[in-house]
């Protein structure tokens, strides 16, 4: 039996369920080690210090075993609490030290409960573990320059203070506080950044994929225009002159004719509208519009490169072809001179047209940048290489004695012709 994917609200809540279990399970951890800790921790009951050391007579009463108990309690949720909101939890952990007056001792999970919620809260930044720290800290201070007692898994221990300070514990407890503290703070950083190379190769792809989407439509747009609206675009413009051409058409001809014409206008303007969207982000709604150059722009085209300052040096020239392939070629040479004053500013750009028994072309010469290096595809030699394909002609680019060289050759003729299909094929 096959299953089925999980999709919608429960798919997403899915990785954010995993993304929650992961962020609290730190405080699970600490909290259990805390609460394991002061669970072996006795009770004590009638401490003394005699003979320059601290004894116990026993385990504390009902009372103090019940007090001990809700201090877990308090302690453990505070911990809990501690990533979330640090500094309410080293409120609830300082609250069990209140009964030190009436008990006359303390539990030392108390204290590693402070270091705890401080680690924690140095998980999402060291700032925010300033509160418990500086808690953790007195009550080092405290333990280490009063004469006290604390409760741990083997009976009792105090920090030997009843002969004055004990510098070395106290600098002991901040060390490790200092380090536990340190080792937090690092691991959340490198986790925080981790966290941002994901998103932001998820951006990459979530980017690629826009972009690869807004190419593919471009090129349909392309293929739109060269294929369909030429084509379209003349059976309106022959059935508009058939009636100028063949003035003896009836009344009932002309009417066709008509209403053949005011269907392709009605066409072209749908693909218009298609086009449009299709290459929204190449190009504005006006420039859509515009009529598509042709061969004969090319020298308006290369006129407007010498006014700007490039040397384009023009030879050869072509025969009377149709408009599409004029199109290509007008592109294929726009494309060139764009990429000389790109790479090789300044230098001068020689374009030679050509026109034989093969078809027409070109081979557009300049000065390469990097004349070693093998010639790397971008998005405007693509988009040449699929105009010249679309046509049925062939594109080569190279670099070849220290220049980087585009020989375009496309078939005279319209795609699919049997002398356009030799003259490519040659």
């Amino acid at each position: 039996m096959s299953t089925l994917p999980v999709a919608g609200p429960v798919a997403a809540a899915v990785p954010a369920a995993g993304a929650a279990l992961r962020r609290s399970l730190p405080s699970i951890v600490l909290a259990t080690l805390v609460g394991a800790f002061l669970l072996a921790s006795p009770a004590l009951d009638g401490v003394v210090y005699r003979d320059g050391s601290w004894v116990s007579y026993g385990t504390a009463p009902g009372a103090s075993s019940g007090y001990v108990l809700a201090a877990l309690v308090v302690v453990v949720v505070g911990v809990l609490l501690g990533r979330a909101h640090p500094v309410w939890a080293t409120v609830l952990v300082l609250l069990p030290f209140l009964g030190y007056a009436w008990l006359g001792w303390w539990a030392y999970g108390w204290w590693l409960a402070l270091v705890a919620v401080a680690v924690l809260a140095a998980l999402d930044g060291p700032v925010r573990a300033v509160v418990p720290v500086v808690a953790a800290v007195g009550v080092a201070l405290w333990f280490c320059a009063a004469p006290v007692v604390a409760s741990v898994p083997v009976g009792l221990t105090d920090s030997g203070s009843g002969s004055g300070f004990s510098a070395y514990v106290f600098v002991a407890h901040v060390v490790a506080v200092g380090a536990a503290v340190s080792l937090a703070a690092a691991a959340g950083s490198s986790s925080r950044s981790r966290a941002r190379t994901r998103a932001a190769e998820s951006q990459e792809r979530r980017a690629l994929e826009v972009e690869s989407a807004a190419a593919e439509r471009a090129r349909l747009a392309r293929d739109l225009h060269d294929v369909v609206a030429h084509h379209v675009s003349l059976v309106v413009v022959r059935a508009e002159s058939a009636p100028f051409q063949y003035p003896d058409l009836d009344d009932d001809a002309r009417e066709v004719l008509a209403a053949v014409a005011s269907d392709g206008r009605q066409a072209l303007g749908e693909l218009r509208q298609v086009l449009t969207v299709l290459r929204r982000s190449e190009a504005t709604e006006g420039a859509e519009r515009a009529p598509q150059p042709g061969a004969q722009d090319v020298d308006v085209l290369v006129a407007a490169a010498r006014d700007a300052g490039q040397e384009v040096r023009v030879s050869g020239a072509w025969r009377d072809i149709d408009e599409p392939t004029g199109y290509v070629l007008y592109r294929v040479v726009q494309e060139c001179l764009t990429n000389a004053r790109r790479h090789a500013f300044g230098e001068p750009v020689d374009v030679e047209l050509r026109s034989d028994a093969r078809g027409v072309g070109l081979v557009v010469r300049n000065a390469s940048p990097q004349p070693d290096r093998p010639v790397v595809p971008g998005r405007g030699l693509v988009g040449m290489r699929e105009r010249v394909e679309a046509l049925g002609g062939l594109l080569d680019v190279r670099t070849a004695g220290g220049q980087f060289v585009v020989e375009a050759l496309l078939p005279d003729g319209p795609p699919g012709t049997p002398e356009a299909g030799a003259g490519a094929r040659a």
